[in-house]
């Protein structure tokens, strides 16, 4: 039986999930995202071949490239996520979904997302690097930030320190949240591996759509599961 709060892991994967299937629109915000590190890709296989790299003064320029064009994906993604937590809300109030309003929202709210994105980004790293469990463990404590400061008007740290109140409770649960649709990715990796070998083109459309969709369910499963449980807790 379903302790008080406590986070019903299938139902909260599939409810997530039914949201994207019934409001694909939910798609358009990850599709900047996903258009753009394509046209990035695009754009550094085409103008920087790995032949031209004979030494260092070639490397430079490259890392400036990339550099640049991580900085920018970056903030296109902490844009784009910080639109989720307002989109699910509406489509749970059986609201229409309001692109532009979520994403004003957004902007007002930029700094404290930016500045958590790093915080979490860093101390999720560092912890990987610290043999790995460090880094899950601040994972599962702050999957829920962005949640936390758009619903809630939270700055960064507040943020963080909401979502890690929420999760304390909740760990194994929320660690199978983001599992959960990684084995997906796998799985569906595996079963395509063939369109690799024969088809080129299809495997790259048919990747290209899988990241889009997982990408958009993992920015909806913590707004989805922040909204529905806070309550509860």
């Amino acid at each position: 039986m379903k302790g008080k709060g406590e986070i019903e892991v299938w139902e909260a994967l599939r409810e997530s999930f039914s949201i994207i299937l019934h409001k694909p629109i939910i798609l358009l915000p990850m599709l900047a995202v996903s258009l753009f590190s394509q046209f990035a890709d695009s754009l550094i296989d085409t103008f920087i071949a790995p032949d031209q790299i004979t030494s260092l003064s070639n490397i430079t320029p490259l890392l400036k490239f990339g550099l640049l064009f991580l900085v920018i994906y970056i903030v296109i993604y902490m844009l784009v996520d910080g639109m989720y937590p307002l989109m699910v809300k509406n489509v749970l109030e059986n609201k229409e979904i309001e692109l532009s309003a979520a994403f004003g929202s957004v902007v007002k709210k930029f700094p404290s997302i930016i500045v958590a994105g790093i915080l979490v980004g860093l101390l999720v790293g560092i912890g990987i690097m610290l043999f790995i469990i460090p880094g899950m463990i601040f994972a599962i404590w702050y999957f829920y930030t962005i949640p936390a400061i758009m619903l809630e008007d939270r700055g960064a740290l507040d943020g963080m320190r909401a979502s890690k109140a929420f999760a304390r409770d909740k760990k194994f649960n929320t660690f199978l949240l983001f599992l959960i649709p990684m084995l997906i990715i796998f799985l569906v990796g595996v079963f395509t591996l063939p369109l690799r070998l024969f088809v080129p083109a299809a495997e790259e459309i048919v990747n290209f759509i899988l990241s889009l969709v997982v990408s958009t369910w993992m920015s909806v499963i913590p707004a989805y599961v922040y909204i529905k449980y806070k309550g509860e807790g």
